[in-house]
């Protein structure tokens, strides 16, 4: 077993460090090395990605606090073995076994997680964590804590948009972050210099970023200089990066065949003089730590060892199919509270603006962070005026960058497991950071349910801004202003997605949203902001919704994932209308003018939450009616809206009398910035109703 050591220290000389204890810990990554990849070769498992030649990070994690947060890469074994001591979990990871420590045997090997050490679920996709390590930075920092995150990455990894978020996210912010850049020359076949061009301490210090180039394959230096570099960080001086030269001694992975793009000599020049672990075995005997006959005996204990733990190992059990859905999402259970504050009518903005404060006095780390949301006037369209008035800092301007806003709240909310409110001004641009998303929502199913990152984004979607289309017209919101964003969404397995239709739920449904431990997607509709209730023809508001635009003072919460079903008229139901966000207005509308012509009664189901839907309800309402519509402002390609109309075509089928109808915005960009195009590409009460008559005429 390793010893986990470390200085607490700047100025404790390196010579008090355990250093057979660890090179022990060298030798015991080297070796589980070694094994794995064997077995691999022996067909015992899949695949096997190595750490051979980057032992030397045991050296970077000794000169940590046992609380420092971690964020590791794949050939990150001997950080592993330093911070936890646990020779089982690679190997039961290798091994695909359900007492996995990173993934319960989930993920392929060598992702290094574990709440329990502070070390970051790794993720496949190169590079991808380190919008959260800034996020995580942020939040130490926030707390005015004396932990740092030092965040690894290969030389390719530089490369990503994820790399170059974090590294504006700890220089514009000065985070208590540590960047280590594990260069070994190669990203899978391709040099290290394609990566970058120039210096990249030279790079680094033009961006506001103290940098120093270390020599991996010498531990000394390496331990010495991260115990500088740390104390820097600590300091309050701000964020390092160390650019770490190492040696590959392997291939990329078992995929890779090493002598298909690298020469013989270089192998060998690489093996011979970049090997970290025999040169601290040459250091340590030279400088009277060890004998040379202590090399060959502790690395034949570690192997034992080894051998033992890998035989225990194989005993243990392997993962069942009937755990396929285990931890994709995390829906906050409602816990019912009737309102109890006064009402008075509000706008949405109004209750969104309501909602932020609220959560900002029940939780003293709440904050919104995106483009502007410090401004006197409260962001764009002023969702957070209120919370920049009632509590100072904790609506925080961001820079430009979508990527940058998530990545800070979803790694903020890593660390303590509430919720942080990342602000998208409009949906459109959320694409930046569609990576990011979609690992926030992984990560619980990832790590099995150790991590998850409660999340919440609000944005504002949709066509325009004013009110219902019916009433406005135009909304002017042209391209890039317009995407109603559920189709991005509600196709990420692990996210929630909601969808308000009125201030009542907007205030309530982002209440219950700061519980969540699941992402949210929280979808404001820009002609809902300041909008009325919807009017029929007659101009008499219409009863049935009319109270919603009622918002009690004080907290309450409605419970994610249940419809809304609103009765249009009196009796049986002759219809169901599917909708949410701008076109339940649209489809209150169309309703309440068919009722006043032709009397009867339609119900309108407002799903709020998009994903998970509320399956029951939508069924409940289709069986009872026997005909339905699905009205989406989406544009009329692969929708959520499709998606919905599809499973009630699966799932209520024989319920229906009628041709299932779909009505949606039309098949081209969203929207036109001139009024009659914009005007023709949505659909209205108008059309709604004209759908209803042709199937109430069946």
């Amino acid at each position: 077993m390793t010893v986990n050591i470390r200085t607490t220290e700047a100025n404790v000389a390196a010579q008090q460090l355990d250093l057979i204890a660890l090179y022990r810990t060298m030798v015991t990554a080297r070796t589980t090395n070694d094994i794995l990849k064997t077995r691999k070769t022996q067909g015992k498992f899949a695949f096997y990605i190595g750490c051979a030649g980057h032992e030397s990070m045991a050296a970077v994690v000794a000169a940590l606090n046992e609380d420092d947060w971690l964020s590791l890469y794949y050939r990150d074994l001997a950080a592993w073995l330093q911070r936890t001591g646990d020779i089982y979990g690679p190997l039961r990871e290798a091994y695909s076994r359900t007492t996995g420590p990173m993934c319960s045997g989930r993920n392929m090997p060598s992702h290094y997680s574990s709440k329990r050490h502070r070390i970051l679920p790794t993720f496949s996709e190169v590079g991808a964590l380190a919008p959260f390590a800034g996020g995580v930075g942020f939040s130490l920092q926030w707390h005015k804590s004396e932990e740092l995150i030092m965040y690894t990455v290969g030389d390719g990894g530089v490369a990503t948009n994820d790399f170059n978020v974090l590294f504006r996210q700890a220089a514009v912010h000065k985070l208590p972050v540590l960047m280590v850049v594990e260069d070994n020359g190669w990203a899978i076949t391709t040099a290290s210099p394609i990566q970058w061009a120039g210096s990249l301490v030279e790079w680094a210090r033009g961006g506001g970023v103290y940098a120093e180039e270390v020599d991996g394959t010498d531990t000394m230096a390496t331990y010495e200089a991260t115990t500088r570099l740390v104390q820097h960080i600590r300091s309050g001086q701000g964020p390092v990066l160390m650019h770490l030269r190492l040696g590959l001694l392997d291939a990329h992975s078992s995929s890779t065949d090493i002598k298909s793009y690298r020469k013989k000599e270089e192998i060998e020049l690489t093996t011979a003089t970049k090997d970290p672990v025999k040169n601290f075995g040459r250091w340590l005997v030279e400088h009277g730590h060890l004998q040379e006959a202590d090399i060959e005996r502790i690395r034949k204990e570690v192997r034992a060892e080894l051998e033992r733990a890998e035989a225990q190992v194989l005993q243990e059990p392997e993962p069942t199919p009937d755990r396929v859905m285990d931890h994709v999402i995390n829906v906050p259970q409602w816990r019912e509270n009737t309102p109890r504050g006064k009402k008075r009518p509000t706008t949405m903005l109004g209750a969104i603006n309501e909602a932020l404060v609220e959560l900002a006095q029940r939780d003293s780390g709440f904050f919104v962070y995106g483009q502007d949301v410090d401004s006197s006037k409260g962001g764009v369209f002023g969702a957070t005026s209120m919370l920049v008035t009632q509590f100072p800092g904790r609506a925080i301007s961001s820079p430009l960058n979508e990527q940058l806003i998530v990545g800070i709240a979803a790694g903020a909310g890593m660390v303590d497991g509430k919720a942080r409110c990342a602000e998208i001004q409009f949906v459109d641009y959320h694409q930046s950071a569609a990576q990011t998303i979609r690992m926030a929502a992984r990560v619980s199913y990832q790590s099995y349910g150790d991590w998850t990152v409660p999340l919440i984004i609000r944005t504002k979607s949709g066509s325009g801004g004013g009110g219902p289309i019916s009433s406005s017209t135009a909304g002017g919101g042209a391209f890039g202003h317009s995407n109603t964003g559920e189709q991005w969404f509600t196709t990420i397995p692990g996210m929630i997605t909601i969808c308000p239709a009125t201030p009542f739920d907007a205030k309530g449904l982002l209440l219950e949203a700061g519980r969540a431990q699941s992402p949210v997607a929280f979808l404001e509709r820009g002609r809902l902001y300041r909008s009325e209730p919807p009017k029929d023809d007659q101009g008499k508001i219409i009863a049935a919704i009319a109270d919603c635009w009622n918002v009690p003072d004080g907290y309450y919460t409605l419970p994610i994932g249940k419809a809304r079903r609103l009765r249009i008229g009196e009796g049986p139901s002759s219809l169901a209308i599917i909708a949410w966000g701008t076109m339940v207005l649209e489809a209150c509308t169309a309703a309440a003018n068919i009722v006043n012509s032709q009397g009867g009664a339609i119900d309108v189901v407002d799903l709020r939450t998009l994903a998970p839907f509320d399956e029951e309800a939508v069924a409940a309402a289709v069986r009872e009616a026997n005909r339905m519509i699905v009205v989406t402002e989406e544009s009329d390609l692969t929708s959520f809206g499709l998606h919905i109309h599809s499973w009630i075509v699966q799932h209520c089928f024989y319920d229906l009398d009628g041709t299932p109808a779909f009505i949606s915005a039309l098949p081209a960009p969203a929207a036109p910035y001139n009024a009659p195009e914009e005007t023709a590409f949505y659909p209205t009460a108008r059309t709604i109703e004209e759908k209803i008559e042709e199937l109430l005429a069946e």
